[in-house]
């Protein structure tokens, strides 16, 4: 009997809140005003630039530091010559990269463990992440490509035919 009485005093109060918000909401997007396109003309207002002022920085003060007084220093009679060594820059080697393709990878079934075949001058080599054969260096790769390292360059070896 309790659980009726807050029925019938709990319905009307959520069907008036439920009515007084479906009514704001129509009311805003039904609106009867027609705005009238107005023609909107932009006017260009010239952009006022103020002079700078101009200031000059006092340097005869007491160094903070030393507790003397700031002294410029005197431009000497004598002007040193400066030598400049022309130093040739080294013409950089090219690094002749020897040949190398990517053929695949053999892996167990959750890729724990993965051992990639590299073709380098021709010999194949089965090789895991971190061994070298021939100076070069396996870093890291995946069924699509690995990451090799001679002689500190890095290359990038797409998989191939």
């Amino acid at each position: 009997m309790k659980n009726k009485k807050n029925i019938y005093i709990l319905l009307p109060v959520v069907l008036f809140v439920w009515g007084s918000v479906l009514y704001q909401l129509f009311s805003f997007t039904n609106t009867d005003e027609i705005s009238p396109a107005e023609k909107s003309e932009f006017i260009i207002k010239p952009l006022k630039i103020k002079e700078r002022q101009t200031f000059a920085i006092n340097v005869n003060y007491r160094d903070p530091f030393l507790g003397k007084m700031y002294a410029p220093q005197k431009a000497s009679g004598i002007k040193t010559k400066s030598s400049k060594v022309n130093k040739q820059p080294k013409p950089k080697e090219t690094l002749v990269w020897p040949t190398v393709l990517y053929k695949g990878m053999i892996s167990d079934v959750k890729e724990k463990k993965k051992v990639f075949i590299l073709i380098i001058d021709g010999k194949y080599h089965y090789m895991n992440i971190g061994d070298t054969e021939n100076d070069i260096f396996l870093k890291d790769g995946d069924k699509e490509s690995v990451y090799i390292k001679y002689k500190g360059n890095l290359n990038l070896i797409m998989l191939g035919d």
